[in-house]
């Protein structure tokens, strides 16, 4: 077992990563970016990019732009020293922790990054500001980080989609990976913010994962007009609050047309459980 050593200070992990890629040219260092509050999700991506990497580098970092509701951000749940129990069990060589002084010396930086084709539809609509948060901290950490290999959960679609193409359009040069969506045994996508869930709350959120892989059944079984699954979705959720529920193309993100017939693409959903926001997808 590898021992980890935790870095906070943003110039020392540029200095390691620079001394490691001198000093080892052929060796591969992979980043697995995260907001903390770690559960067996972000350990599927730790395992499955390791193969690929002879440095594991896990960033953990509460990245405050990308929360448009200042309730959430400080709802958002931590546990670092959980985190570090956790790691400490897998081959991680450097838990990044940079504090929030550290990242924003001056504040809320003023660059902005948008793809309005890409965030006007699903989480973008409602969260306004949430994906220029989140590209700018993910640019940030591979600058700091060099890593040549990055991964991340598909659990939240649109954020993946919306990597890949800042990384395309700025010729950086890592490789994105994708990890598979992880559940809990009852099919429930697991979430650092499944905590909050009520017991009877944690009952019925069952329901979205249920509806997707019911969805998905019909699909493969050749019913596949976006009109008829985007009636299962709604027939299905519409005791509980919405923020979007439908079936999307899977590079482009519109929305299919009732009639349309679906080839292959992704039914998304993001639904308020009481107070709590959850999101889930799964690729037909």
């Amino acid at each position: 077992m590898r021992q980890m050593k935790i870095i906070n200070n943003i110039f020392e992990m540029q200095e390691f990563s620079r001394q490691y890629q001198c000093q080892n040219p052929h060796k591969k260092i992979g980043l697995v970016p995260t907001m903390g509050y770690l559960h067996e999700g972000h350990l599927s991506l730790m395992r499955t990019i390791q193969s690929s990497c002879d440095c594991l580098v896990v960033s953990i970092f509460v990245n405050p732009i990308q929360f448009n509701n200042r309730d959430d951000l400080e709802k958002y749940p931590r546990d670092i020293e959980h985190d570090i129990a956790l790691l400490s069990g897998l081959d991680v060589d450097i838990l990044f922790m940079p504090g929030e002084i550290d990242v924003y010396p001056k504040g809320v930086p003023e660059i902005f990054m948008d793809y309005p084709k890409l965030t006007n539809k699903l989480c973008g609509i409602t969260r306004p500001g949430h994906f220029s948060g989140m590209l700018v901290i993910v640019h940030n950490l591979f600058q700091w980080v060099k890593p040549d290999y990055a991964i991340f959960g598909l659990k939240d679609y649109q954020q993946f989609i919306l990597i890949k193409k800042m990384i395309a359009d700025l010729a950086m040069p890592v490789k994105i990976l994708s990890g598979e969506i992880i559940r809990d045994p009852d099919g429930l996508a697991l979430s650092s913010r499944n905590v909050r869930l009520a017991p009877e709350e944690r009952i019925n959120a069952l329901v979205i994962s249920s509806t997707l892989f019911k969805i998905k059944r019909e699909f493969k079984s050749g019913k596949n007009q976006a009109g008829y699954l985007k009636k299962i979705l709604h027939e299905s959720l519409h005791k509980f609050k919405l923020d979007y529920a439908s079936v999307y193309d899977t590079d482009t993100l519109v929305e299919f047309g009732d009639n349309d017939i679906i080839k292959s693409g992704v039914a998304a959903v993001a639904v308020f459980i009481g107070e709590i926001r959850l999101i889930d997808n799964l690729i037909l």
